[in-house]
């Protein structure tokens, strides 16, 4: 059976103009458009049989289960002015980014005002760009994009299930959070239920000691009682920086979170296909004449791009006719990752411990786009293998930091499963590393938890680029770049011990002793049907091998993407940083934060701090050197086509402030101020 309904009523909110009415370009002004999107699933149509307990979930007298979603549209006024693409972003927790990634925009989900809109990138190419609500559990307020997603049943009973969170601080506390980044979590079926447990680690492998049930409670204390919170724990003698901490408890009523997935493809096919719904109301792309999107571009960045992949793995970015949601996937700073999206009681912003990725038993093997056998189990997969089968494939471009290499196994992706050996891309897709760079561009800062200062590096011109290049390839079949990662073959990819061995070695740096190797996990004998049944779950084998790209002698990565900020350097950039001694877990790696190590200034400067890089002084004589070197590789990466023209000027000014920065630094501060 295949589906005969999605989207079945459009519902307009709210609109306004972006940037106060701001002309961009040739394409004139945008608006921006809110509303709710009324969806239906057919539970027996083959394309949504992978959606764990759709037919458990509450159905009308035609067999189909309806919901409902956020969306917010921004599009050119004057339609006839646009190019004719839809580009259509994951909101990340309920959050837009995409105006951050290519606009360089700041601050709130709804671009109000000129900062909202940024440098208007997207805007003077004329697309109208789409978000959509996809996951239930983003609390409401700040302009989130949400998704209402129906409860499952059996039977009229409520369904109960373990689930369980993790809590790690950086500072002593008798109350902390286990649901995660901005997640309401699932309440404990009962509030006093003894058979709920607590436990605590050292470590990510270490022993789970269990605490007594009267030390902890759910909530928060307030006024020497503690008030009932599900999303908080409050615990005697309070939580200990550096420990792991565990969380186990039965919940009720599951959401069918997999319809999230569904409600994706079924607004970006009623976007780009469809000219009313089924009551008259026309899509809002044409609410003011214009044409139906020519191509849908889908990008997401993080937890935003391990949906899209995830999308792709289950067979969920077609419907049954075989029509693709969106043509093209930008998929940025995902790892090797998918995650906990369609299984039940998945919850998708869980937050565990940084050293293990328990949270997403969804996220491992297959990692790559060419088929793969893991030796350990002997099971043979790619990420394609459903949209293979359907004749579905859409056009992938992967982008990752440094810091997926380190903290999200990144090397999985192109690299075979024990480390062994190189894995070409399908031919559908692209694969980048960004060397040297952060999860998060630009989000170099105060050191905060860290051993190092924070990584200020900014990528976004490659991903500008990423994007242009998707674009050509969906609409004028033309080809991106080769892919551009680190490799075996090169010795530009290797174990932590060859990173630890080829690393400069000088007093500021603190070299990591360990990285993210993802764990197989067992779930139980039911997860293939969705349904974990060990929570938390056991380790069930040998974690798959995890590589990093190498370093040259300044402790820059040698493949990938080499940023001018690399080419002609002023310090050292990793996609690493650990955690200081004040955390508990000095050796924990972080998650997302890259580091930024500055040269010494000048040769006196290096040799009181026994610094084996040149200084600044040795490779560059003054300011106009520098500039010289940096605009010579920024012109060599536009040549490449891996930044856009009008970046140009803007990183050769960006890159000058900085150097004034760092040549203005005291050399025995330990401030970030860069």
């Amino acid at each position: 059976m295949t589906a005969l309904a999605d989207v079945d009523r459009v519902e307009v909110l709210t609109r306004g103009v972006v940037a106060d009415g701001k002309a961009f370009g040739n394409v004139g002004p945008y608006e921006w458009v809110r509303g709710r999107l009324y969806l239906t699933e057919e539970a027996a149509a083959v394309e949504n049989q992978t959606i764990v307990d759709i037919k458990l979930a509450p159905r009308d007298g035609q067999g189909r289960v309806h919901f409902a979603t956020d969306f917010m549209l921004m599009r050119p006024l004057d339609p006839t002015r646009g190019n004719g693409r839809l580009l259509y972003e994951v909101p990340n927790r309920g959050n837009v980014g995409a105006l951050s990634y290519f606009n360089s925009a700041t601050g709130g989900n709804i671009p109000v005002t000129a900062e909202q809109a940024g440098t208007g990138f997207l805007m003077e190419q004329g697309y109208a760009v789409l978000w959509t609500g996809w996951t239930w559990d983003v609390p409401p307020g700040g302009d989130r994009l949400r998704a209402d997603l129906p409860i499952a049943s059996e039977g009229g009973k409520p369904i109960t299930g373990l689930v369980n969170g993790e809590i790690t601080v950086t500072q002593a506390t008798s109350t902390a959070k286990h649901t995660g980044l901005a997640s309401l979590g699932y309440e404990p079926a009962r509030l006093d239920d003894p058979e709920a447990k607590l436990t605590v680690r050292d470590s990510a492998f270490g022993t789970r000691n269990p605490i007594a049930r009267e030390r902890w409670s759910f909530g928060r204390r307030v006024e020497g009682r503690v008030v009932y919170d599900p999303s908080l724990i409050t615990l005697e003698g309070g939580f200990k920086p550096g420990q792991i901490y565990t969380v186990t408890y039965a919940a009720r009523g599951p959401h069918v979170a997999g319809l999230g997935l569904a409600g994706i493809r079924d607004a970006l096919l009623f976007f780009r296909h469809e000219k009313a719904d089924r009551y008259g109301n026309p899509n809002p792309i044409l609410e003011t004449g214009g044409e139906l999107p020519k191509a849908v571009l889908a990008f997401g960045h993080s937890q935003s791009a391990r949906v899209l992949i995830t999308m792709i793995a289950q067979g969920l970015a077609a419907d049954g006719r075989g029509r693709l949601a969106f043509d093209g996937a930008l998929l940025s700073g995902a790892g090797a990752g998918k995650g906990s999206f369609n299984y039940r009681f998945a919850q998708s912003s869980r937050h565990f411990s940084p050293d293990v990725e328990l949270d997403f038993p969804t996220d491992w093997f297959p990692f790559t786009t060419a088929q793969e056998t893991d030796p350990v189990t002997n099971a043979s997969a790619s990420l394609l293998d459903k949209a293979t089968a359907a004749n579905a494939v859409p056009r992938m471009i992967f982008v990752n930091s440094a810091t997926e290499y380190w903290a999200r196994g990144a090397s999985l992706i192109h690299a075979a499963v024990d480390g062994s050996a190189d894995i070409a891309a399908d031919r559908r897709a692209r694969v980048y590393l960004v060397a040297g760079a952060n999860h998060i561009p630009a989000s170099g800062g105060d050191r905060g938890d860290f051993a190092h200062c924070r990584n200020p590096l900014d990528h976004r011109p490659v991903l500008r680029a990423m994007l242009m290049h998707l674009d050509g390839w969906v609409t004028l079949k033309k080809d991106p770049p080769p892919s551009i990662v680190p490799t075996l073959a090169d010795g530009t990819l290797g174990k932590l011990s060859a990173y630890n061995e080829a690393m400069p070695k000088f007093s500021a740096l603190r070299l990591p002793s360990k990285l993210l190797e993802p764990p197989r996990l067992d779930f139980g004998p039911q997860f293939a049907d969705g349904l974990a049944t060990i929570v938390p779950p056991k380790i069930a084998a040998k974690a798959f091998t995890a590589l990093v790209p190498l370093p040259d002698t300044d402790g820059l990565d040698r493949g990938g993407i080499r940023m001018p900020e690399l080419v002609a350097p002023l310090g050292t950039y990793t996609g690493w940083n650990l955690q200081n001694a004040a955390t508990g877990a000095p050796e924990r790696i972080a998650r997302w934060s890259g580091s930024f190590v500055p040269f010494a200034r000048n040769e006196n400067e290096r040799l009181a701090t026994a610094d084996t890089r040149a200084s600044i002084a040795e490779r560059y004589p003054k300011r106009d050197a520098y500039i010289e070197a940096y605009a010579a590789a920024t012109l060599a990466l536009a040549k490449q086509e891996l930044i856009v023209g009008s970046d140009i000027n803007g990183m050769i000014d960006r890159a000058g402030a900085f150097y004034d920065k760092i040549m203005a630094r005291d050399p025995a501060s330990e401030a970030c101020e860069f």
